[in-house]
């Protein structure tokens, strides 16, 4: 029987306010632990979101769907669980007040059945925008004023990375992840271990094999305490010696993924032994051919035998007298990592192993039982490869969970700095489209604006920068999503002395917001078709001014006075700015690696709420001097969200009346001096936080979109032979 349940906002909300409430336990500076008592009897204490919200026992499947989507995003960056669900929750509420105050006001839906379907449509149209928010309005707040607060982690043009840096980031990382009593202690040996398996060249490709093969490269002891951990040189295989002979200096290494005993008949063939003098001498000559195999591997110095399978005794004698070492029923993980950082395949037949070159042996500084808590494994020594030099790390913990905890955390660790080592790519398809794609006036205003590359930039430019100054003079208080909506018919510019009002004319309204997006999104284009150097850019530059010139006087006369955002006086522009403007094109066009880089490789922000003051701020400002109704609302509901963030950061007993005075000072600092002042030392990714928002948004974006949920009871049922069972 299938039992339908309709989904409302109001369950979406209750749902992620209730994983709210658990994760804001651990959130912040001032955060705990969690204990978690399972059924088995074990405990697991832990402050981190993502193994928190993994440990709950979930029965609702939208609860399910959320921490889904949080381990998605984790897998990406690393970190981000506790903050995903603080923004989740800020979005659902922003917008449930939203579509409450706009069909509050409206009087067509008389029952409650239609009221509830005009909901459930305005919920869909301003989730669709978010999506269109991030590459419209997102990522040119990103591109044109949160890149300008930004701080670089790397000191030179090689990514080189410095060790105050470093622990700057990896500090503030494990501060969220374990709290800090020990956040010192493993940030210092993370950035060792980092700077370790680092060598001159291949930062990023030494971040990559350490996330990929961080099973292997790391080993857990329980029963110690969290200061015992340590780096050792070299990889620990995870078995230990099964026949073991003390050598000094460099030795060479076979590594074998078959028996070296040959059979006594080849698959598909039958061995038929008529004697028992037979089988004898079959063993013997077994024997024989084994001692030539191990007397070979002795003449050409090898002194250790990996194996992924068990070897016969016979082998293992052999090995002994020999005086060669053997590992075996290694992990093939372990095997492929060790195969790959010496540089060699395996062998596998005895023949092959008969005809073995030296460029089939890995050379090892030593080999050595290590004991590790109760266990003793294998130790061996590599050389360095050009990107790689190997090196594993012991994680010590005083009971299971905490272990666990510090192995999680120095693996998202470096999953964080694999992220902030990549650069941000511009987003596929932001080209925006027109609102009414057969208006040819559209068309033509989109070509004007795609041949006055030089004009748009300073226009932008000069745009901005009158919206930044004149934002500055006025005290602005934090509004909230309902007031933004209220004044969608009004924008008021009280800074330039006018009001702009919505024009009639559906055509020259959309027809101005395009021009807006275009003049926003057609930079990265601009630059990009700027191909030639010296005195020809010269030409072309003063070129396309002029025909900017004369093709924006036409365009004027086809929008009218209200459909256009900016007027003839900002098309005229000033001569020491369009000097500056052409230089700075002008490089940019001679490096052109850089056009479509949306966040630069390395770009870090101070802790503490700085990327969600900074981007409220800019949003904020971009809503009040938007002409679109839909991207005010839009820019105004994220804007209010991601102060969830810094509000839970500096919330202390119950009050936020901290958060506020945290508020009202960073406010102040960036329309008084531009930026923040005072900001703490430690340091946080800048792509890790873009991605958090856009996984957010999409995320919202899926709830959303979930009208009802279908419940499917499955009874066993008997059926006899012959019948069959209808399965829904």
């Amino acid at each position: 029987m299938n039992h339908v349940h309709s989904l409302d906002i109001g369950t979406l909300i209750q749902i992620a306010e209730t994983l709210e409430s658990i994760v804001c336990q651990c959130f912040g500076p001032n955060g705990g632990q969690v204990l978690f008592t399972k059924a088995t009897g074990d405990i697991l204490v832990t402050r981190d979101g993502q193994r928190v919200l993994n440990s709950l026992l979930l029965d609702h499947p939208i609860a399910r769907m959320i921490v889904d989507c949080v381990s998605a995003h984790c897998s990406v960056t690393g970190d981000g669980a506790k903050s995903f669900i603080l923004l989740l929750s800020a979005l659902l509420r922003g917008l449930q007040a939203l579509v409450d105050k706009g069909t509050a006001g409206q009087s067509t839906c008389h029952n409650f059945l239609g009221r509830a379907k005009q909901r459930s449509q305005e919920m869909k149209h301003v989730t669709d925008c978010l999506l269109t928010f991030q590459t419209q309005v997102l990522d040119q707040i990103i591109r044109r004023h949160l890149n300008q607060h930004v701080t670089s982690l790397f000191t030179g043009d090689k990514m080189t990375v410095t060790n105050d840096k470093m622990r700057s980031i990896m500090e503030a990382y494990f501060c969220g992840k374990i709290g800090n009593v020990h956040c010192k202690f493993l940030s210092e040996m993370a950035c060792d271990y980092f700077f370790k398996c680092t060598c001159d060249q291949g930062r990023g490709q030494t971040l990559n094999l350490i996330c990929r093969h961080f099973i292997d490269l790391h080993t857990a002891v329980k029963g110690f305490p969290i200061g015992s951990s340590r780096i050792l040189e070299g990889l620990v295989l995870h078995r230990d010696f099964t026949v073991y002979c003390q050598t000094d200096g460099q030795l060479k290494v076979l590594v074998v993924t078959e028996p070296i005993q040959p059979p006594l008949s080849d698959a598909g063939t039958t061995l038929l032994l008529r004697s028992n003098f037979q089988l004898q001498s079959s063993n013997i000559w077994i024997a024989k051919r084994v001692e030539e195999i191990m007397n070979f591997l002795q003449q050409n110095q090898v002194k250790l035998l990996l194996s992924s399978v068990k070897q016969s005794d016979v082998v293992l004698y052999h090995a002994k007298l020999c005086g060669i070492s053997v590992v075996q029923c290694i992990e093939a993980d372990e095997l492929s990592l060790f195969c790959y950082l010496a540089g060699i395949a395996p062998l596998s037949s005895p023949w092959d192993i008969l005809h073995t070159r030296d460029t089939d042996l890995a050379n090892a500084v030593f080999c050595k039982p290590v004991l590790l808590g109760p266990h003793r494994y294998a130790h061996i020594g590599l050389m360095n490869r050009g990107d790689f030099s190997p090196h594993c790390v012991i994680l010590c913990g005083p009971i299971p969970g905490l272990t666990e905890q510090c192995v999680s955390a120095f693996h998202g660790g470096f999953k964080m700095l694999q992220h902030v080592f990549e650069p941000v790519d511009l987003s596929q398809g932001q080209e925006p489209c027109n609102t009414n794609p057969n208006n040819a006036n559209a068309d033509e205003a989109h070509q004007v604006l795609t041949h006055c590359s030089l004009e748009t930039v300073v226009q932008e430019d000069s745009i901005i920068d009158t919206l930044n100054k004149t934002s500055d003079r006025h005290d602005i208080r934090c509004p909230t999503t309902e007031e933004m909506c209220a004044s969608s018919n009004l924008v008021s510019d009280k800074e330039q002395g006018e009001v702009i009002t919505e024009d009639p004319r559906a055509n020259q309204s959309s027809l101005a917001a395009d021009v807006i997006l275009d003049i926003r999104n057609t930079q990265t284009g601009i630059l990009a078709g700027c191909k030639t150097t010296g005195d020809n850019l010269d030409e072309q530059l003063k070129q396309m001014n002029m025909n900017c010139e004369n093709k924006a006087r036409e365009m004027g006369s086809m929008l009218g006075q209200h459909g256009c955002a900016f007027s003839s006086c900002a098309i005229q522009k000033d001569s020491t700015a369009a000097k500056n403007t052409q230089r700075d094109i002008r490089g940019s066009a001679l490096t052109q690696e850089h056009v479509d880089v949306l966040i630069e490789a390395g770009s870090v922000l101070p802790v503490g709420g700085s990327f969600e003051f900074l981007l409220h701020h800019y949003l904020r400002l971009y809503a009040q001097h938007s002409l679109q109704p839909e991207v005010k609302t839009t820019c105004s509901l994220v804007a209010d969200a991601v102060l969830n963030v810094p509000r839970n950061i500096y919330n202390t007993k119950s009050t936020n009346r901290h958060f506020l005075q945290v508020y009202t000072k960073v406010r102040n600092d960036i329309q008084s001096k531009g930026c923040i002042i005072d900001c703490p030392q430690l340091l946080e990714s800048m792509s890790c936080k873009y991605q958090l928002l856009v996984s957010v948004l999409q995320c919202v974006r899926s709830l959303v979109t979930i009208d009802s949920l279908i419940g499917i009871d499955r009874k066993t049922q008997n059926t006899t032979e012959g019948e069959t069972e209808d399965v829904e």
